[in-house]
């Protein structure tokens, strides 16, 4: 039988996958709708500057605020994480064959270096993803494909190793991101901050450290549903404005028009009749202990278990997300998703079994170890709260706070510190977090230790079609994973967006990944 794109996947992905974690507020109403109108510059605030443009060996996961308002998805997703045929660039997929993905492609669609999406384009990008010399993010989940047939120009082939459950989710992320072969063999490792897609903006500047310009791509194939072109404004302008302080004054100052709001200043907005807010539930993991298994003293399970009973994330809530945010009762699928579990058995505060731990550990009296993190009006107090607590349990923590993506490098890497405290991007596909946290082959698994369970769970979580069988092997890897203190989250994050009247789309602005979407957004004029 074949399978068309518009039909949806509900074995596979569920009937409701991210059902409820999406609350848009609309607090002072909204107009009838109007006529989108065409021009101006949208001006963005955002605290991280991206470590690469290019969504396949960018490591940050803040990259993707800037790459995807550049880029299109070979399979793009909904907010429920469906397949969104309107907005892919595959128009239609075969999956009746196990052993095999056959997709027809979109039809007249251009690189923004005037080259052709095709059939090979795909192939190239999918190698490109699986070839190690790239050392793509992304690789460890792709790894069920063996090869890719070119059909004829506008159909391929994915021949697999297994079947793949999760690929068509996996493709609404960075492996499913197109980037222009040309531009790729030409620039080298220039192209990471030279990226050319097929989407609605392309890049015009970038200064590191400071901003990324976006300009109309004037040929963008998609079209709004009353048929008008996609996008409507003349160029994106998103500064690196780390201090939430500095933000929120350029937003009431109307020197910014888009900010994600720091949570102290999430009241003041909602109840401000000049602003729309728009807010996404589970927008992220706001705040969570990675643990290096490989790098003493994380290398003991009854160590790591000490560090997890001895944080009480209720303090972290209420000190650093001003008890906005949403205490961690699973693992690393958030609220909303399919495979979000709040009954799996994890570690909870409690300073007596963190005492209890260390003396299983050999460390009775404690012990002293580094840690990796990167500043942010969230991170910054809720390391110093987990500092704390840890020493009042005889446990010295040495913070080494480094920029975002040099951060990330340095504990996946190079092993800077066994543990990483940090925040991760919303991932409601779980194999996107099994197979890069957890596989022994997987870029966020920081000891690359083999584990045959993980291993083998993953791959059948991966092949598997059918939800209940995946959702029941999820659980089974959240056991392990909070069981034995592989990676504890304490918050799950609430994300507020915040923009004056003037700014229309708003409902918008949030993609699957509650990251920004801009591709609808447009200024009305006075």
């Amino acid at each position: 039988m074949r399978q068309k794109a518009e039909i949806s996947r509900r074995a596979v992905l569920g009937a409701s996958a991210g059902a409820g974690s999406l609350v848009l507020l609309a607090k002072h109403g909204r107009a009838a709708a109007e006529k989108p109108q065409y021009g101006g510059s949208l001006k963005v605030a955002y605290n991280i500057a991206p470590g690469a443009l290019d969504p396949h060996v960018g490591r940050s996961g803040g990259d993707a605020y800037y790459w995807r308002q550049m880029f299109d998805q070979f399979v793009d997703a909904d907010r429920s994480l469906k397949p969104a045929p309107s907005s892919s660039l595959a128009e239609s997929w075969d999956l009746s064959d196990p052993k095999a993905m056959v997709f027809k492609l979109r039809k007249g669609v251009l690189f923004h270096d005037g080259t052709p999406f095709n059939a090979e384009a795909v192939k190239f990008n999918i190698e490109r993803v699986l070839d190690p010399a790239t050392k793509a993010t992304p690789r460890a989940a792709f790894l069920s494909i063996d090869s890719v047939t070119v059909v004829d120009e506008y159909s391929v082939k994915f021949n697999l190793k297994r079947p793949w459950g999760s690929g068509l989710s996996m493709l609404a992320d960075r492996g499913g991101a197109m980037n222009s072969p040309a531009a790729v063999k030409a620039l080298g490792v220039d192209y990471a901050f030279k990226p050319s897609g097929t989407g609605p903006y392309k890049l015009a500047e970038m200064v590191s450290g400071s901003y990324v310009r976006l300009v109309r791509n004037d040929k963008y194939w998609r079209r709004d549903p009353d048929g008008n072109p996609l996008p409507y404004l003349d160029e994106i302008i998103i500064r690196v404005v780390q201090d939430p302080t500095v933000q929120v004054a350029g937003l009431r100052s109307g020197e910014t028009d888009l900010v994600y709001l720091p949570y102290r200043d999430v009241g003041t907005f909602l109840e401000d009749p000049k602003y729309n807010v728009s807010v996404f539930q589970g927008g992220n993991i706001g705040y969570l202990m990675a643990f290096n298994t490989a790098k003493p003293p994380m290398d003991n399970v009854n160590l790591r278990l000490a560090v997890a009973h001895a944080v009480n994330p209720e303090a972290i809530n209420k000190a650093a997300f001003f008890n906005r945010a949403i205490i961690a009762k699973g693992g690393m699928w958030p609220t909303g998703a399919w495979a979000y579990d709040p009954t799996v058995t994890r570690p909870s505060y409690s300073p007596a079994k963190a005492r209890d731990y260390l003396k299983a550990g050999g460390k009775p009296n404690g012990f002293e170890m580094d840690a990796v993190t990167w500043a942010s009006d969230t991170l910054s107090p809720s390391a110093e709260i987990v500092k704390a607590q840890l020493g009042a349990v005889g446990i010295k923590l040495n913070l080494k706070v480094f920029e975002t993506s040099v951060a990330t490098d340095r504990f996946y890497s190079t092993g800077e510190a066994p543990v990483f405290l940090t925040a991760w991007s919303r991932y409601p596909e779980p194999d996107w977090i099994a197979a890069l946290n957890y596989s022994s082959t997987g870029y966020y698994n920081a000891s690359k230790v083999k584990d045959a369970r993980m291993d083998a769970l993953i791959e059948d979580g991966a092949a598997n079609v059918e939800i209940d069988k995946r959702r029941a092997i999820y659980r089974r890897v959240d056991e392990i994973v909070l069981g034995e203190g592989w990676i504890t989250p304490l918050i799950y994050g609430v994300t507020y967006a915040a923009a004056p009247k003037k700014v229309q789309g708003l409902d918008s602005v949030f993609g699957w990944d509650a990251k920004f979407n801009l591709h609808a957004m447009w200024l009305k004029k006075s």
